[in-house]
Parts: structure tokens; sequence; C-alpha cells
């Protein structure tokens, strides 16, 4: 009998996790279920990001826990004043909020974040590292805009996604990914590349149900 690796077990339930996340927003009667799910799927990627994470110090936990309080403090700036990303503002899906914002985006910020500076280890040490993981960032955000507007997750004020949007997701990714550069943080892990390949199909399939 076939004994499956801890890396191999986390891989098996994060693709039925987002395979039947794809299935259940596709049926419109499960979709709020679904959606009130959202907050609790960025929690277990996070924790399973951590867990598998090489190596565990004080270094790299300071880090991680500044990027996700970065990730929301830029966020309820961008919601509260308009200064960043643009007119917008938040729905229900995200779960609960703090000053119009939800916890839980800091969270989404770091794991955008770590997952790609994960699978960006060959470049990290360059100088071009974080501009790579900028542009990486925003084709993300573009995959993610129009799901989250149609999930209840933001909304923006003005029709389509201004420009401004992401320009500022480049310009602050792109200083994450620098303060990794420069504090030579070292991000091993076993299943952050399939984790985000996974949101990737996600993201990807539900652009497509909302297209046709």
């Amino acid at each position: 009998m076939k004994t499956f690796t801890k890396d191999q077990i986390a891989k098996i339930a994060i693709g039925l996790w987002y395979l039947v996340g794809i299935i259940g927003f596709m049926i419109r009667p499960l979709q709020p279920i679904f959606q009130q799910l959202t907050p609790f799927g960025m929690v277990v990627a996070a924790a399973l990001l951590m867990f598998f994470h090489e190596p565990k110090n004080l270094k790299s936990g300071l880090v991680f826990s500044g990027i996700a309080l970065f990730g929301f403090i830029v966020e309820l700036i961008g919601v509260n004043t308009q200064a960043i990303f643009g007119f917008y503002i938040y729905g229900n899906s995200l779960g609960p909020k703090l000053w119009n914002t939800p916890f839980i985006i800091g969270l989404n910020w770091l794991v955008l974040i770590y997952c790609i500076a994960s699978l960006a280890k060959p470049i990290r040490n360059t100088w071009y590292f974080p501009l790579i993981g900028a542009a990486t960032m925003v084709g993300f955000d573009w995959l993610m805009e129009p799901v989250a507007i149609a999930n209840d997750m933001w909304y923006w004020a003005c029709p389509g996604i201004p420009s401004k949007n992401y320009i500022d997701w480049f310009l602050v990714s792109g200083f994450l990914f620098l303060m990794i550069r420069l504090l030579k943080v070292e991000i091993n892990n076993r299943i952050a590349g399939f984790l985000f390949a996974m949101q990737v199909v996600f993201f990807l399939a539900l652009n497509i149900l909302i297209r046709t």
C-alpha cells in the first residue's frame, strides 16, 4: 500500500479544494455558500504555506507577518482615501472588516507574494527580481479582478477597472519583493508552486465562465 508524504497529501487537498470551488462557483444556488467559505480558504492557504515553509526562524516569521500587516494597511488606506488603487469598496465575501477593510486581505497579499517569491528562487538575488515579481502580481490581479467583482469581494466606483489599480499593485508588490531581496529572506516550500498554479486555474476557469 502506497504511503503518501505530507506534501503530497497537502497537494491533493489543495487540488480538490480549488476544483470543488470552481464547480461551486459555477452553480448559482451554491455561490453564496462558497463566497462565505472564501475567508476560510485564505486562512488555510496561508497556514499550509507557513507549515511547509523552510527555514522556520524568527526573521522569516517577522517578515511574513510584516507583509500581511503591510498589505492590510495599504488596503485600509486605499479603500478609505482612494489614494491607492482608486475608488473601490469591499463587499461581504471576504468576511469581517475593520474600517471598511476585511481582516483577511492581508493574508491574500502574503499568500501571493510568498508563492511568487518561492517560484522565483532562481532569480531572487538579481536586481530584476522585484520587477518580475511585481509584473506577475499585476498579471494575477488582472485575472482575479472580474471574478472578485462578480462574487461580492469588492467593487469599483467607475465602470471597468482603473489603470491606477494595476500601477499601484505593481508599485506596492514591487516594494515587498524588494524588501524580500534586501533582507535576504530564504523561502523554500514544496507546495507553494502548486498552490499558486491552482489559484491561477481557479480564476482562469471562473473568468471563462463569466465571459460565456
